[in-house]
C-alpha cells in the first residue's frame, strides 16, 4: 500500500492553505514543487492505487520578473504583492526567501513563534511557503532587503506561456507542463541529503513520467531532448537505496520502478 511521508494532518492543513491563498494572489503565477506534483498526477495515481498521492508540508510559488524592468514596475510586480497577501492572511517572513505560518496540529489554530515554543514539537506544524522567481531583477535585494531563489528553468513557463491550469477547491492554479516540472525534480534531487526531500523528489520523478495526463514517452522524450544533463546528474544519486524507499512509498516494484527511471538515460 501507498505510504504517506507526512502526516495527513500536515498535508491536509497545507492543501487547505494552497487553495486559501489561490483565491488571494496576483495572476499571473506558478505553483511548482510538490502540490505541482500532486495536481498533475493525483488523478491517475488514485485511480490505479486507490489512495490519494503523496501530499506534501511545503508551498513552492513561482513569479515572473523582467530584469531590465525599473524600480517602480519592480515595486509593483505580482512577487511583490504576493509579499502583502501572504503577511496580510497571517504569514510571516522566515528566512531569506520563506514564510512560516505555524498551525496546533490538534484544532488548527494558527500560532506565533512564542506561543508554539511553549508546545512540544510534534504538537505543532511549521508551514512554509517558498517564494521563488524566474529571473533575479539586480536591484532585487536592494528593494526586498532578501536573497532571492531563483528557478530559471520556469522562465519559459511564463515566456511560451504554457503552463497548465488546474483546479484545488474551486480556485484555479496553474502548474508547469510534465516535462519541466519533472526538469525540476532532476535538477533538484543531486543537491538533496538523506532526507524526506529526497525519497520525494525519487517518487515525485516516478509519478510525473507514469501519472501525468501526457504519455510517458513523450515526457521522457521532452525532458530527454531539453534539459539530459538534469537526467543524467540525477540518475547519478537515485541509488538502490533511494528506489528501495521510492517504491515502497509508491507501492510499486523496485524493478518497475528501474525500468521506468532508466529510460531517463540518452
Amino acid at each position: 500500500m501507498t505510504v504517506q511521508l507526512y502526516e495527513d494532518k500536515e498535508t491536509d492543513a497545507a492543501l487547505q492553505a494552497l487553495a486559501a491563498l489561490s483565491k488571494e494572489l496576483p495572476d499571473p503565477y506558478l505553483l511548482v514543487g510538490g502540490w505541482a506534483v500532486y495536481l498533475t498526477v493525483n488523478e491517475s495515481y488514485q485511480k490505479e492505487h486507490g489512495v490519494p498521492y503523496l501530499g506534501s508540508r511545503d508551498i513552492d510559488l513561482g513569479f515572473h520578473i523582467d530584469g531590465t524592468c525599473d524600480d517602480e514596475t519592480l515595486r509593483t510586480c505580482n512577487y511583490s504583492k504576493a509579499q502583502t497577501v501572504l503577511q496580510n492572511v497571517g504569514y510571516v517572513p522566515h528566512g531569506s526567501f520563506r514564510y512560516l505560518k505555524i498551525i496546533k496540529k490538534e484544532t488548527g489554530e494558527v500560532l506565533t513563534e512564542k506561543e508554539a515554543s511553549k508546545f512540544p514539537q510534534y504538537e505543532v506544524f511549521y508551514l512554509y511557503v517558498d517564494m521563488m522567481v524566474d529571473n533575479i531583477h539586480p536591484n532585487h535585494k536592494q528593494y526586498f532587503k532578501i536573497e532571492p531563489l531563483d528557478e530559471p528553468l520556469i522562465a519559459r513557463v511564463f515566456s511560451e506561456r504554457c503552463g497548465i491550469s488546474k483546479i484545488i477547491n474551486g480556485a484555479t492554479v496553474m502548474v508547469p507542463p510534465p516535462h519541466i516540472l519533472l526538469a525540476t525534480k532532476l535538477k533538484a534531487i543531486p543537491n538533496r541529503t538523506k532526507d524526506d526531500k529526497l525519497w520525494k523528489d525519487a517518487c515525485d520523478i516516478y509519478a510525473i513520467i507514469w501519472h501525468s495526463q501526457s504519455k510517458y514517452r513523450d515526457v521522457l522524450s521532452a525532458v530527454k531532448k531539453d534539459y539530459s544533463e538534469y537526467c543524467e546528474k540525477a540518475l547519478e544519486v537515485i541509488s538502490s537505496e533511494v528506489i528501495a524507499r521510492a517504491a515502497n512509498h509508491l507501492d510499486v516494484d523496485k524493478e518497475a520502478y528501474i525500468e521506468l527511471i532508466e529510460q531517463l538515460k540518452g
